[in-house]
């Protein structure tokens, strides 16, 4: 069986979490995937000067590799097909099946994602939340986590007992620094408490803090390899967040990424959070700065606590969000589609 999957770019998160990373566990099912990724990604370039030609290239791009993909037995869409502009889903090859992992009807161009709903066979959400509104559209959906390679993340350094000494992480693309910045009170709280912990961040160009001290926290530029050799010194993973539509759209899974690592995990107790804290005591949610700063500090003085949140977290994980495990439930839609 050939599916052709129509991704946002090579750099695209949604792509590399919910697409890329399935093409080899489902070609071991019979299903070859071919991707399709938006050759200059699927964000506006900053200077309106380029707009033109990037918008050219980018429509002649996807209908080019819509004609390619009919010789498919099916569609894969990741979010979307193009980014704010034509709707072009009746070029599609049927079944078609479309992947959400994220509020899309909020973005620029988010009038046609139910248009684009619609026109799919079935539509697989990365959470709860997501799918209640895409029912609105669809009859067939489906929620599927984002799953976690496991083999990919490791246990790492929950304890701090190493000589970074106990590690504050956060990692994630420059995009989300506000929900970031949303605990710079707190960090900036127990690094004058604590003066032998650390802030690390993995993005993709450096943080702006306004309080936070430079020399209190260290930069590593992502990539999957840089990633996770930063969780492998990691003692607690954050994953903050605001209470807005759009945040309780994500799928949590950076949340899921720190488990896997055997770190225990501190986030804003909001959407698909607050479903996997209650799946074990893997962490704890914290809803202001109060709540944070004393959050951190329990970790930080417990460090046989950091131990055993890290290991339920990733046994959660192996149980619930493997890519083993959600791999077998994209095969069995594109077996049922087909046949």
């Amino acid at each position: 069986m050939k599916v052709a999957a129509y991704t946002g770019g090579r750099l695209d998160p949604s792509a590399r979490a919910r697409v890329r990373q399935f093409i080899g566990p489902l070609a071991t099912r019979g299903i070859v995937v071919t991707e399709y990724p938006l050759p200059y990604g699927c964000a506006q370039p900053e200077h309106r000067v380029l707009l033109p030609a990037w918008g050219a290239m980018t429509i002649a791009n996807r209908i080019a590799s819509l004609v390619t993909g009919h010789a498919a037995h099916a569609s894969w869409v990741s979010r979307q097909l193009l980014p704010s502009y034509l709707s072009i889903q009746q070029l599609l090859k049927r079944p078609a099946v479309l992947d959400v992992d994220d509020a899309i009807w909020l973005n620029r161009g988010g009038e046609r994602v139910p248009r684009l709903a619609s026109s799919a066979q079935t539509v697989v959400c990365g959470n709860d939340f997501l799918a209640q509104r895409f029912r609105e559209w669809n009859d067939n959906v489906v929620v599927i986590p984002t799953a976690i390679d496991t083999d990919f993340y490791q246990p790492g350094n929950a304890t701090g007992d190493s000589i970074d000494g106990v590690v504050i992480g956060w990692t994630g693309t420059s995009m989300n620094f506000r929900y970031l910045y949303l605990v710079e009170p707190a960090l900036a709280r127990i690094l004058d408490r604590y003066k032998d912990v650390r802030v690390l961040i993995v993005a993709d160009k450096p943080p702006q803090f306004r309080v936070l001290s430079q020399s209190r926290f260290e930069f590593v530029r992502w990539t999957p390899s840089a990633e996770r050799s930063a969780m492998a010194r990691m003692s607690i993973g954050l994953m903050p967040l605001e209470d807005s539509e759009w945040a309780r759209g994500k799928c949590s899974y950076k949340m899921l990424c720190y488990m896997a690592a055997s770190l225990p995990v501190l986030v804003s107790p909001i959407g698909m959070n607050n479903e996997v804290l209650a799946q074990g005591q893997i962490g704890y949610g914290a809803s202001s700065t109060d709540e944070w700063v004393k959050s951190l500090a329990i970790l930080i003085e417990d460090s046989a606590l950091r131990i055993e949140m890290g290991r339920i977290g990733r046994r959660v994980v192996e149980s619930r969000y493997s890519l083993a495990k959600l791999a077998s439930k994209y095969s069995d839609i594109f077996h049922s589609l087909i046949e």
